[in-house]
């Protein structure tokens, strides 16, 4: 019998799988899609970098490297329990590794400044890149 949430909308073990769901789609947002700096003062040297890329571009600190290190970390947990939590259903297990696999890819060094299809370009900047290619 599955336990649900109080108020039934869903079972106790798909909740970690919309929790990993909407954690993937939230950090996806905010560290990989959305570009700019909130620093009023650099000078727009950072509009077109996603936050991850800014991380990616900065002198490696200590501190900077434990901030990359747990935002690889944390959807890896997140999955792990999301598995866990579902008894390892393999169509929520699919869905918890393709999250996390989004996730993950998206940090490697490889993917640093690439923008798959031409999505979420900067217009007269990645322009710019395509052309050297």
């Amino acid at each position: 019998m599955a336990m649900t949430l109080p108020l039934g909308i869903l079972s106790f073990e798909t909740s970690f799988t919309a929790t990993n769901i909407i954690h993937g789609l939230t950090t996806l947002l905010f560290l990989h899609w959305i570009k700019g700096s909130p620093n009023f003062y650099e000078q727009g040297e950072l509009n077109a970098m996603t936050l991850w890329e800014q991380l990616e571009s900065s002198p490696e600190t200590e501190q900077s490297s434990n901030t990359k290190k747990v935002l690889v970390i944390a959807p890896t947990a997140l999955c792990y329990f999301a598995c866990h939590f579902c008894n390892y259903d393999r169509v929520l297990c699919a869905i918890n590794l393709g999250v996390w696999a989004v996730c993950v890819i998206a940090k490697l060094e490889g993917m640093n400044g690439v923008r798959l299809w031409g999505i979420n370009r900067t217009i007269g900047i990645d322009d710019d890149l395509r052309k050297c290619e």
